[in-house]
């Protein structure tokens, strides 16, 4: 008998994250040479649609974004870590914090909070919202993770 570890690991909330690691180049900067905050929420939009197709396992589509905060300039030739994690789900819905760290390149040990946002996704079948699977929070980081996506779901509900 075998394990089935991709399978198995489907299940936690810490299945459904998706990170990449890219060299800021010259055609993603503004004309004051820093980059393009479209370019920034491109990158997110892109790793929170991955983890929200690792957990629903189907088409998504952009809902929106809040709380877009650039908290720091990216230059150019920086290296950049792009961090999409799932935290928690509704009905068709699913809310994805992300990040982006920039890092110093003389010590990749600390890297800078330079943007950060939380996304909402949609699942789609049939070009239809579409329920999600429940999310199974599994250790006290999940279950963390989880009640603050909670939280701010919440919120944006109130607004």
């Amino acid at each position: 008998m075998t394990l089935d570890l991709y399978k198995e690991l489907s299940k936690n909330i810490s299945f459904a994250r998706s990170e990449a690691e890219l060299l800021i180049q010259p055609d993603m900067l503004n004309p004051r040479g820093i980059a393009h905050g479209g370019e920034l929420m491109k990158l997110m939009d892109t790793m929170a649609g991955i983890a929200a197709r690792k957990h629903c396992k189907g088409n998504v589509v952009t809902k929106s974004f809040h709380d877009i905060v650039f908290h720091k300039p990216i230059q150019l030739g920086d290296v950049i870590t792009v961090i999409a994690q799932l935290a928690y789900v509704g009905n068709s819905s699913m809310n994805i914090f992300v990040n982006i760290y920039v890092h110093d390149m003389e010590d990749f040990s600390n890297p800078s909070l330079a943007a950060s946002s939380f996304v909402t996704m949609i699942h789609l079948v049939d070009q239809a919202p579409n329920r999600v699977p429940r999310l199974e929070a599994k250790t006290p980081q999940e279950e963390a993770l989880f009640k603050l996506g909670e939280e701010k779901y919440k919120a944006i509900l109130k607004k």
